[in-house]
């Protein structure tokens, strides 16, 4: 940038400051646009997947009402009650006392008592006989006592014996009659059980054959009401079935056109946000472009700022050197006057002519002669230099 220099005269930009600052620019721009990395263009998303509805149709049970037979169970004959067991009685086992007389005892006392009187008397008779006899107390009349007591006493047991025995006889008698009843009661009772039993069994087979003609009847009534039951409900299954069916296509129909037309405006949506992002890297890459023309036109300036201020340096080099020579040839040319003056007056003039760069023309000799600078050369070149490098 121009300075106030001294004096108050602005001090002419520095070419080279200038250029060296174009040049880190020009470097600092083209670094950034080398690191621009332009936006990726990514999927944008994904359409969406159209997945139908599985139109399953539903399974038709037969076997929803299966028609089974009701199994017929035959009433069972039970085991009929047994026979009462004829068990025949001994008398061995009769209780006789039970049979027997209960005035035996008063029967045999009175038998006894007859005779015992009979026998007194028949002693008093004897006796009598003997007291008459005159034998009385006498041996025949003991003799014949003895006989008479001994008939009694004979007697008297063979009454009682037959008493007894008889009783004994009329109780085992009617001991048998009883044993014997019994028996035929049992009997009797032994038929008319087996009678009962019989006729108890023949009404069970009867009413077992009715109850599985009932049961049979009632089983082959319960099939058809079940055959015809199971037959509609097939049928109306077959019926719901078929519906479901086109309801469910229709509805899938329907669900696949939702999602198709869904998926369509999705793709779409991805397409336009694609193009937008290509729009938006597409403008990224040529701004980074712009920016790396314009990092190297600047470098290119810099560089041709560079080159000027070479050419600067190198006039100003030469300006230096041209002013260092003028400055010499005038310090020489001072020199030359101030020794000229010493020596004689009439040479400054040939000392001017010389500066001026004038040699006097004699006669017409071609000669070849070298011009050398002289302080308005010098002068003259100063002042082109620094219109120049203003």
């Amino acid at each position: 940038m121009a300075g106030q220099a001294p004096g108050g005269q602005k001090t002419p930009p520095n070419i080279n400051s200038l250029a060296a600052q174009g040049i880190q620019g020009a470097g600092l721009g083209t670094a950034a646009g080398m690191a621009y990395t332009p936006s990726q263009v990514g999927v944008a998303g994904t359409s969406a997947s159209i997945n139908p509805n599985q139109v399953a149709g539903s399974s038709v049970n037969p076997a929803l009402n299966n028609v089974t037979g009701s199994n017929i169970a035959a009433q069972q004959v039970g085991q009929q009650n047994a026979s009462p067991q004829v068990m025949a009685q001994q008398l061995l086992n009769a209780n006789i006392n039970a049979y027997q007389n209960p005035y035996t005892d008063q029967v045999i006392k009175a038998n006894e008592t007859d005779i015992l009187r009979g026998a007194n008397m028949g002693l008093d008779m004897l006796g009598a006989q003997a007291q008459a006899a005159g034998g009385f107390g006498g041996s025949r009349h003991g003799v014949a006592m003895g006989e008479m007591g001994r008939g009694v006493a004979q007697q008297l047991a063979q009454s009682s014996a037959g008493l007894r025995q008889a009783g004994f006889q009329n109780a085992q008698a009617m001991a048998g009659q009883d044993i014997a009843n019994n028996f035929n009661s049992q009997l009797a009772n032994q038929q008319g059980g087996q009678f009962d039993v019989n006729a108890n069994m023949q009404r069970q087979l009867a009413n077992q054959s009715a109850g599985l003609q009932a049961s049979q009847a009632n089983q082959q009534n319960a099939l058809q009401a079940q055959g015809m039951n199971q037959q509609y409900g097939m049928q109306g299954q077959l019926a719901n079935q078929g519906n479901a069916l086109q309801a469910g296509l229709a509805n899938q129909s329907a669900n696949m056109q939702g999602q198709m037309a869904n998926q369509s405006a999705g793709m779409q949506d991805i397409q336009n946000q694609m193009q937008a992002s290509l729009a938006n890297q597409n403008a990224g890459l040529q701004g980074n472009q712009l920016n790396l023309g314009a990092a190297n036109q600047l470098g290119q300036l810099s560089n041709l700022g560079f080159g000027m201020g070479q050419q600067v340096n190198n006039n100003l080099a030469q300006q230096g050197a041209q002013q260092q020579a003028m400055q010499q040839a005038l310090m020489q040319a001072a020199q030359a006057q101030f020794q000229g003056f010493q020596n004689h007056g009439a040479q400054g003039i040939g000392y001017v002519n010389q500066a001026l760069g004038q040699t006097p023309n004699v006669g017409t000799v071609s000669t070849q002669e070298t011009k050398q600078n002289g302080i308005f050369d010098y002068l003259t070149a100063m002042t082109n230099s620094y219109s120049g490098g203003a």
